[in-house]
């Protein structure tokens, strides 16, 4: 367990300036909704910052992930990591678990902003912060996702992968259909489109229960893949 938590400690190190930069967005986002507060908000705009930062939270996820085999074999660290008694499994977690730390504590800043929004332009906020929930969900999946597609591809494939996955059922408008619920990130991102501040909004518990499930399978898919990877071989 340390050695998991010591890897994840130093990957929010790593990554700490993207974090805030995008911590940064978020506040700054919220700042040009309300116009910098020379006038009231307008509704529809703080329903399209809801759904931009929660769609944003879980992009930026599946990035974090994506990049962080490549860096660390791009540096020759992961030699060094792995080297000291810490397994694939472990490494593959550390980045799992950090990167889904990142995205909740985006996702708490992205609630805040909204919440503030909210009550200046007199919108219900009771269903924001469940909003989080799925936000979380499709964070995690989409980091686990992308550390999967990482580990046989270069990370602008791994996320175009983990995008496609999760936006091409909407091509064949597969909402139709009951058992569209369990397919990977679709579900929660049409629950993010589908955000209004409706007063008895609630999220789809099934997906979000899918999510964590789906996740799990693909952060097992990353490891095995990861297993048979030789990563002494340098990238460019």
């Amino acid at each position: 367990m340390k050695p998991l938590v010591l890897l994840a400690v130093n990957f929010l190190r790593q990554h700490r300036w993207p974090v805030l930069l995008l911590f940064a967005w978020i506040v700054f986002m919220a700042l040009a909704t309300a116009d910098f507060g020379r006038s009231r908000p307008i509704p529809a705009d703080i329903v399209f910052y809801a759904q931009q930062q929660a769609i944003y939270i879980c992009i930026f996820s599946a990035f974090l992930a994506a990049n962080a085999i490549h860096a660390e074999r791009k540096s020759r660290r992961i030699l060094l990591l792995l080297s000291r008694a810490v397994s694939r499994a472990q490494y593959v977690s550390a980045i799992v678990s950090a990167t889904w730390t990142l995205a909740i504590g985006c996702a708490v800043v992205f609630a805040l902003c909204a919440e503030w929004l909210a009550a200046d332009a007199g919108l219900p906020s009771p269903g924001l912060w469940l909003l989080v929930m799925p936000v979380a969900a499709g964070a995690l999946v989409a980091a686990a996702a992308s550390m999967f597609f990482s580990t046989f591809c270069n990370p602008y494939l791994a996320i175009a992968f983990t995008l496609a996955l999760f936006c091409t059922p909407a091509v064949w408008h597969l909402d139709r259909h009951a058992w569209s619920t369990w397919l990977p990130g679709f579900p929660l991102l049409l629950q993010f489109l589908k955000f209004r501040f409706a007063p008895d909004w609630a999220p789809n518990w099934i997906a979000i229960i899918a999510a964590l499930l789906q996740s799990v399978v693909f952060w097992g898919l990353a490891v095995a893949a990861f297993e048979r990877r030789d990563i002494a071989v340098p990238v460019e």
